[in-house]
């Protein structure tokens, strides 16, 4: 180990410094950075504390910082020690680096602009840009461009580089749209540096460069009396850079390289490509001008140089499979101790991201078994961290992610939005996901309002349901107007009038042509604020309550300080702006989370090892990441640029990847699909089982283990349900509808009219088929009741028309009913027009959808049988009764017909034999008519029921019999027990059909309603 040299002068100047050699060691793999520069530490310095305090460790960032400090700390057994002082060179800061009087001249720098004044001034300049120019179409669009605008900024600062010479990047001969991203340029060439001068202000990457710059000034002149140790750092920032040459050099100074691989030979190390892991090694040591000759290992305690030994061959496997792609013919020549190498080194393929998910779940949960383990998911893919953390949950475990939630998705951001989305698009879903949030309360207990949306979601009365089916006018007069409409309890309809009151004024400002952005975002947080005051705190204490809560206030009180630069823009464009606006904020908890388990980001486990480490998401695309299109600049322009190749990102994450793989125990994970979609695995993984097959992923127990999680000893069929109420509760009274539904399935019946249990509407349901023969019904009635024999066909139709303008209401605003429904119900309408002229001299319309009782005393206990009849024409000649049904679907086929399982016509037949309809004395029926509506080529087809008389007779017996079997106590409800001519129905999974149903041949299944062969019962 280099150590300090008392007669070294500390004011030893610049040239005297070039004399003396670089010192510049590595920490390999096989280690774990930070513990072993602890140990190393520790032992040489452990018994002079004061020494060891005196010493500077300069380290990429403050997340390594930290590791750093744990790594003493946990090496020191947890006791109180005097640690060196640690800098973040990447994250840097005047106060922190101690640049004083000295090098005072040389730090004249401007404050930084902070990020958000930078994002809204530079969302400003895009706005500004001409619309030939490619100006965004709003303000979100170009709050996200000013984004990517920084990125290049912060990229071409980091680099050193000029924003003039960008002019020269684009000759005539390129293709024109790179001429007008060059104009589009502009912002950020010739107007944001003179916004920055009139700010006073600079890039946060230029003033780092400055401090930096000044800090290798001063130390140049005025080395530090103390050791001093660049630790870490790949010094992929040129000033960082800069400062490790110094580093080097200085007399009491050192780099420690992480990873740093010695086994290449001249050829090979000449060769190195950007996807390499040793590339920006080398870029490095050029920039320095230090041989890899030079490079030493880094002098370590006798405990981890063991290792070295131990997982020398799984590093070889690893480094030569990733040696480039013209040098693998080297493979060949390797000796490689496979036995050595696979110990402590496992894959494991999965099936999809949920189960790689679920197997990486249970590996961290088995560490736990082990005292003192320590365990982490490596994995850049933030869904698979995600459904880790989802699954550690039914443990109770709560893991530390480095990269931290998003803040739109926490208590707070998810209410902020939800108050949005709803104030922008009033509905039902929007609403019941507000009023559903844990932060809703309106003045009122929270579990109130939850309570009042519950209610309202499930709200049903003759008028109609409150939220469900259609959904209303998209305003929240609209939604106040439809819960008046369908009958809310008073006391219910006066707390939504109070919340909508709450609201409206959000509402109102989204629908203002232009208004101040500024008093958009306040006008959102005030109405927020208003909406989550209980009963007993404020709406402030509730909604910035909590790590996002806090980090959400600060962050918007910063943006609402800074926001007014951006002027105004349209309310509608508001929901749009805000999520752009907070997309990218990261909370990261700051206590509560497991000791001894984590979930790391590959740059964050670059530094240290665990016990266990699982490196997961290994796909191509996922681990390594593409290095994606480059919005500004093609690849050739960024290389003459001097901006750095986009594959320099593949070769840090193959550094990381050889980093990790030196833990004592590696898994390599991947799914073989990612959202249904077949993936590839990482071209690493692929070299690795080319070199060894037995790395495959193959037949893992773990993978079987999480299989069998969920799945029970054994599983118990059951029985298809047979319920029998008592007689008291059965019915007493149904339509003739109700009753083909008792024909067809006696369990529905029974969970409709014994159980109480109604079939929801979809919220915010598009019109279907239900709706669709309601509205037609509705109009053909309106029009018959209006109807006179005198009109003209132009009157008629005219007419027709107005009634089915008026049944359609509303929805005929819909383009899809517009488009698709309307022109059919014209077509249907030429056509039923017809129909009637040609009958008008053989039959009349008596009554259109008429009602009829028929008390029936034939049975085992008094029934009602109710009925509503479409429409009843009499033949004029005869006198006699045709009844007819309009279908909007298709009507029942014949063989249900005569097998009784669609008996509402020749039921009503027998209502209207016997004088059942209101102001109808007993009639003959001359015929049972399906009219099916269309309106396509074939606008309507009428089908007769064959035979009718002989129906209604078989359907009356047929029903008193269905009455006398379902009198006795023992005759069970079955569910649905003849699918084939039933179909399904509404309550099979209350039934659990699925469970228990077997499909035997129809033909072999006696008939329930056939008024002649009732089924026998058990």
């Amino acid at each position: 180990m280099m150590t300090e040299n008392p007669a070294s002068s500390h004011n030893q100047s610049l040239h005297d410094q070039a004399v003396k050699a670089p010192s510049v060691y590595t920490i390999g793999p096989a280690h774990s950075f930070v513990d072993a520069l602890a140990r190393s530490l520790l032992d040489q310095y452990g018994d002079q504390p004061h020494a060891l305090g005196a010493i500077q460790i300069l380290l990429p960032n403050r997340r390594s910082a930290r590791t750093l400090r744990e790594a003493f700390l946990r090496n020191h057994g947890g006791r109180p020690m005097l640690l060196p002082r640690m800098l973040a060179i990447g994250d840097v800061d005047e106060d922190a680096l101690d640049i004083t009087a000295p090098a005072s001249d040389l730090i004249d720098l401007p404050p930084a602009i902070s990020d958000t004044d930078r994002l809204f001034y530079l969302t400003r300049l895009c706005l500004q840009i001409p619309e030939n120019h490619g100006r965004p179409g709003s303000m979100a669009a170009a709050l996200k461009l000013a984004r990517d605008l920084a990125r290049l900024i912060d990229s071409v600062h980091t680099e050193r580089l000029d924003f003039s010479r960008l002019k020269e990047l684009v000759p005539e001969k390129l293709a024109h749209h790179w001429q007008n991203t060059l104009k589009f340029l502009e912002v950020i060439t010739d107007q944001w540096p003179r916004l920055l001068d009139h700010l006073g202000q600079c890039d946060p990457a230029e003033r780092r460069n400055g401090l930096l710059a000044a800090l290798t000034q001063k130390w140049q002149t005025h080395p530090p009396k103390g050791l001093v140790i660049a630790a870490g750092s790949t010094g992929s920032i040129p000033a960082t850079a800069d400062l490790l040459a110094l580093v080097a050099r200085l007399p009491k100074g050192c780099v420690i390289l992480p990873g740093f691989d010695h086994s290449l030979d001249d050829d090979l190390w000449q060769a190195l490509d950007p996807g390499h892991p040793q590339f920006l090694m080398k870029a490095l040591l050029d920039h320095m001008g230090v041989s890899r000759h030079e490079v030493e290992n880094w002098p370590l305690v006798k405990a981890d140089q063991a290792l070295e030994t131990r997982r020398a061959d799984r590093l070889l496997l690893i480094n030569s499979a990733l040696l480039p792609a013209k040098q693998v013919d080297r493979w060949n020549a390797i000796s490689i101790d496979h036995q050595a190498a696979k110990k402590g080194l496992d894959r494991i393929d999965c099936d999809g991201l949920s189960e790689e998910a679920g197997v990486i779940a249970l590996l961290l949960r088995e560490a736990l078994n082990h005292p003192e383990k320590r365990a982490a998911l490596v994995t850049p893919d933030r869904a698979l961290a995600r459904q880790v953390r989802a699954h550690l949950a039914r443990w109770d475990i709560q893991i530390d992610d480095s990269a931290g939630d998003p803040a739109e998705r926490s208590l707070s951001g998810s209410f902020l939005r939800l108050t949005l989305s709803f104030a922008a698009d009033p509905g039902p879903i929007n609403l019941l996901a507000l009023l559903k949030h844990p932060l809703a309360a309106a003045g009122m207990k929270p579990s109130a309002l939850r309570q009042l949306a519950r209610r309202l979601d499930r709200h049903e009365s003759r008028e109609g349901s409150a939220l469900r089916g259609p959904r209303p006018e998209a305003s929240i007069d609209g939604m106040e107007k439809a819960a008046a409409d369908a009958g809310v309890d008073e006391a219910d309809h006066g707390v939504l009038k109070m919340i909508f009151g709450l609201l409206r004024p959000l509402e109102s400002v989204l629908h203002s042509p232009s208004l101040a952005v500024g008093d958009l975002l306040s006008c959102h947080l005030e109405v927020a604020q208003n909406l989550a005051q209980s009963h007993d705190q404020s709406g402030a204490d509730r909604l910035w309550r909590g790590e996002a809560g806090e980090h959400l206030a600060q962050y918007l009180a910063k943006a609402r300080a800074g926001i007014d630069c951006l002027g105004a823009t349209r309310g509608k464009d508001y929901p749009a702006f805000f999520h752009a606006l907070i997309t990218d904020q990261m909370v990261r908890p700051r206590y509560g989370m497991h000791p001894r388990l984590a979930i790391l980001g590959p740059m964050e486990a670059r530094l240290h090892h665990v016990d266990l480490m699982i490196l997961g998401g290994l796909n191509e695309g996922t681990w390594p990441a593409n290095p994606g299109h480059d919005p500004w600049a093609s690849r050739a322009m960024r290389k003459d640029f001097g901006l750095p190749d986009p594959d320099q990102r593949i070769g840090q994450s193959a550094h990381d990847l050889v980093q990790a793989m030196g833990a004592p125990h590696i898994i390599l994970t991947r799914s073989g699909k990612v959202d249904g979609t077949p993936s590839v695995p990482s071209r690493w993984l692929s070299r690795l089982e080319a070199l060894a097959p037995y790395l495959d992923g193959k037949n893992s127990p773990m993978v079987r283990l999480y299989q069998a999680l969920d799945q029970p000893d054994k599983i118990d069929p059951i029985d298809a349900p047979r319920p029998m109420p008592p007689l008291s509760a059965r019915p007493r009274s149904l339509s003739v509808t109700q009753v083909e539904l008792w024909v067809r399935d006696p369990y529905a019946l029974y969970a409709r009219h014994i159980l109480k249990l109604h079939p929801l509407e979809d919220l915010e349901a598009e019109p279907g088929a239900l709706h669709k023969g309601t509205i037609w019904h509705q109009a053909l009635d309106d029009y018959k009741r209006r109807a006179i024999p005198a009109w003209s066909r132009e009157e008629a139709y005219k007419a027709l028309i107005e009634c089915g303008k008026t049944a359609f209401g509303p929805l005929l605003e819909r383009p899809s009913i517009w488009a698709f429904w309307w022109p059919r119900f014209q077509t249907m309408g030429k056509r039923f027009l017809e129909i009637e002229e040609e009958r008008q001299s053989s039959h009349e319309t008596i009554a259109t959808e008429i009602r009829g009782e028929w008390p029936i005393q034939e049975g085992p206990w008094p029934f009602t049988l109710k009925a509503r009849a479409d429409r009843l024409d009499r033949e004029r000649e005869s006198g006699h009764i045709e009844i007819i049904d309009y279908k909007t679907g298709s009507p029942p086929q014949k063989r249900q017909i005569e097998a009784g399982f669609a008996p509402q016509l020749p039921l009503e037949g027998w209502m209207v034999n016997e004088g059942a309809f209101t102001g109808l004395p007993p009639c003959a029926v001359a015929g049972l008519s399906f009219w099916q509506l269309r309106g396509t080529r074939d606008p309507i087809e009428i089908k007769h029921v064959a035979g009718h008389d002989e129906q209604i007779s078989a359907s009356r017996a047929g029903f008193l019999s269905l009455l006398a079997r379902f009198s006795k106590p023992h005759t069970p409800y079955l569910s649905n027990p003849r699918p084939a001519y039933a179909g399904y129905g509404d309550y099979d999974h209350l039934a659990r059909t699925a469970e228990w149903t077997r499909l035997p041949d129809l033909d072999d299944l006696p008939m329930h309603f056939n008024g002649h062969e009732p089924v026998k019962e058990d």
